[in-house]
This record gives structure tokens, C-alpha cells and sequence, in this order.
């Protein structure tokens, strides 16, 4: 008996330890075609922004869990497709089940290790929720400390609140050519300037942005009335408070779930954006059953496979991951179409992939014997 389970222990670290080396490169290919456009960007910060590493740093790691929601189901699956594919392809099946090791007995390190991973998926859920309001709290200290960061040439820039801003050209971090203010702070007195030169002017202590206009013009609209005056000025100051920086946080990090929550109640339900929203923080926690799910899949699908093809297994795990994100965006349009709630929407993929995984793993623990790989199962 002591020999049994010393074996059987034995099975389960050979086939945890199979399945973590592909695990892992998954994970890392994933991560890094994700991360990579993101990285280029962060770069740019650093070299055309001023923006110091420490800060760029800060916010690569803030934003990396986000990454892993994602990476780590796909991961998962495309580990347990391809080490049982190859333990199917090598007859390391039928060797196990000569030894008396049915498909269960197989299975018990699977679901330890799927467990493990949902666990952690979820864990990265969390933290990507958790760092929501860190993340918006470091776009206005590096906004305060460059400001030029949101800046981008030729381009019409709305990172404050009610103004869009044009500059031309930008010789150094903070010095503009050919700026164009568009102010709508006042709604009734909207205010157009254009100067030929500016400075960006960042005041840590009064946690105000100021922008230096040299030689240009200033028009604005009267209120009631259809007039506009218009002032011509060799320098004017434009002062911004940090409280109204960063007009778009929202769609970068995304509400949280009370203001999400605050919002459909104050529309009654019918702020669509809203609602898909909320569907997509339900959803960030449901990618762990996700991970769950393709981990289990894989397996049946990989010891099938693998007695026909290697790229089979692999092939059905992208159509099964595909069809998974199909069935999210099925979930959005059952919100547009007011047809499901968001909590029905977002659990829409696991309750038609649920049954899947099932019949699968019944299906293939029925038909996988020696019969299926080609041998006899009686004994001489």
C-alpha cells in the first residue's frame, strides 16, 4: 500500500511538473506579445517625455495583472492540450494504464493544477481592480510632474477637463510652437486662443499646471448674447487645477463598481455603456473559472489528439479559447439588445462551456483503455 501511494505521488509531481514548464512559456509569450506595443509607448514616455524609469516602472507593474487576467486561461489551456497530446503521442498513456491507472487517477493532478491557477487568476483580478485608483492617482503625478506627457504633436488633446488643446510643433519637454486653446471651463462663455509660442509650467506646490502664451489672441463668446470680444496679448497665463486633469480616466481604468452601480441607478438602467461596464468587472473575476475550465478541457482533448496528430489538440484548444471570447461578445450584445443583465451576460461563456468540459471528460474517461490505443485489455 505504502508502495501504491509512494507511486502515485510520483505520477502526480511527473505530470504537475509537465504541465508547469509549458505553463509558464505560455504565460511569458502571451505577456510579452501584450505587453510589448505597451512597452514602446512607456519607452516613449521616458525618451520623448522626460518621464523618469522609476515612474514608468511604477505604472508597468500597476497595469501587468490586467495582463495576466487575460494570459493565464489561454496559458492553462494550451499547457494541458500539449502535455497530454505529447503523453498520448509517446503511449505514456497506455503505459499508465497497464500499471492500473485509469482516467481519474489521471485527472487528480489536472484539477489540482487548474485549481491552483484559477486561484491565481482570481488573485490577478483583484489586484487589477484594486489598482484602479493608484493607477489614476499616478497619471496626475506624472501629468503634474511632465506635463507635456499628454501632449502629443499635431494632434487635438483633450487630457483636461472641457479643453482641447493643438500644439503644432514641441522643441523641447516643455516649450510649444503654434498653440490653439479651445476653453470651455465657462459653458456659456466658451474661449478660443491662439498664440504663437507657449511654455508648459508645472507648480507642485499650488498643484496647478500653467501654460506661458507669448504673441497670440484671445476670443470669446458673450454669454446671451451673439458677440464676442476678442483681446490681443504679447503674454497671457492659463492656469489649470490639478482636479481637472485627466478628462478620461474613466475609460483608461474604469469606474469602480459603485460608481458603475450609481450610474444605472440614476438612469434607471438604460446607460448602455454603463452596463457593459459592469459586465466587464464581472467578468475580470470570472476568468478564473475560465482558467478552470481550460485546464480540464485540455486534457481529453490532448490525450485524443495526440493519437492522430500533435497540432490537433492545440488547434482545437485556439477554436474552443475563440469561441470563448465570441461567446463574451454575445454577452455584450445580449445587454445592448436588453435581453440578459450584466451578471447574465458576463456568466454566459462558462454556462455554455460548463457542459462542454463535461460531457468531454466523461465522454473520453468511458472510451480511454487499452482497446482505444490499438492493444488488447485481456490478460495472456
Amino acid at each position: 500500500m505504502n508502495y501504491c501511494d509512494s507511486m502515485f505521488s510520483k505520477l502526480d509531481r511527473y505530470i504537475l511538473k509537465e504541465l508547469t514548464g509549458p505553463f509558464f512559456l505560455g504565460v511569458f509569450i502571451l505577456v510579452f506579445l501584450l505587453v510589448s506595443q505597451q512597452i514602446l509607448k512607456l519607452m516613449e514616455l521616458v525618451i520623448d517625455k522626460g518621464v523618469d524609469l522609476l515612474s514608468v516602472g511604477e505604472l508597468f507593474l500597476r497595469v501587468l495583472p490586467s495582463f495576466f487576467v487575460i494570459t493565464l486561461p489561454m496559458a492553462v489551456m494550451m499547457a494541458s492540450v500539449t502535455t497530454f497530446n505529447r503523453l498520448s503521442a509517446d503511449n505514456e498513456i497506455i503505459a499508465l494504464h497497464a500499471a492500473g491507472m485509469g482516467f481519474w487517477r489521471l485527472f487528480r493532478p489536472v484539477l489540482i493544477f487548474a485549481v491552483g491557477v484559477s486561484l491565481l487568476t482570481l488573485s490577478m483580478g483583484v489586484m487589477s481592480g484594486s489598482t484602479q485608483g493608484s493607477l489614476k492617482s499616478l497619471a496626475v503625478k506624472l501629468l503634474m510632474q511632465r506635463a507635456s506627457v499628454g501632449l502629443e504633436e499635431g494632434q487635438f488633446n483633450g487630457i483636461f477637463s472641457n479643453m482641447m488643446i493643438y500644439v503644432e510643433s514641441m522643441p523641447t519637454f516643455s516649450d510649444m510652437k503654434g498653440v490653439f486653446i479651445f476653453d470651455q471651463r465657462k459653458a456659456d462663455a466658451p474661449v478660443v486662443i491662439v498664440a504663437k509660442e507657449g511654455v508648459l509650467i508645472s507648480d507642485q506646490a499650488t498643484q496647478t499646471i500653467g501654460l506661458h502664451l507669448v504673441d497670440g489672441s484671445l476670443h470669446q463668446s458673450l454669454p446671451n448674447s451673439e458677440r464676442y470680444q476678442k483681446m490681443t496679448f504679447a503674454n497671457y497665463d492659463v492656469k489649470i487645477d490639478f482636479s481637472e486633469m485627466v478628462q478620461r480616466q474613466d475609460d483608461v481604468d474604469g469606474p469602480s463598481y459603485a460608481e458603475l452601480q450609481a450610474r444605472i441607478s440614476e438612469t434607471k438602467g438604460e446607460d448602455l455603456n454603463a452596463l457593459r461596464l459592469l459586465s466587464r468587472f464581472y467578468r475580470r473575476f470570472l476568468f478564473a473559472l475560465a482558467s478552470l475550465i481550460f485546464c480540464l478541457m485540455g486534457m481529453p482533448l490532448g490525450i485524443v489528439s495526440g493519437r492522430i496528430t500533435r497540432v490537433g489538440g492545440f488547434a482545437a484548444g485556439i477554436m474552443i479559447i475563440t469561441l470563448y471570447y465570441m461567446l463574451m461578445m454575445l454577452g455584450d450584445s445580449l445587454i445592448t439588445a436588453r435581453i440578459a443583465p450584466p451578471i447574465v451576460a458576463a456568466i454566459f461563456p462558462i454556462v455554455v462551456l460548463l457542459p462542454c468540459c463535461a460531457y468531454l471528460l466523461r465522454k473520453v474517461a468511458v472510451n480511454v483503455s487499452p482497446t482505444l490505443f490499438g492493444i488488447s485489455s485481456k490478460r495472456p
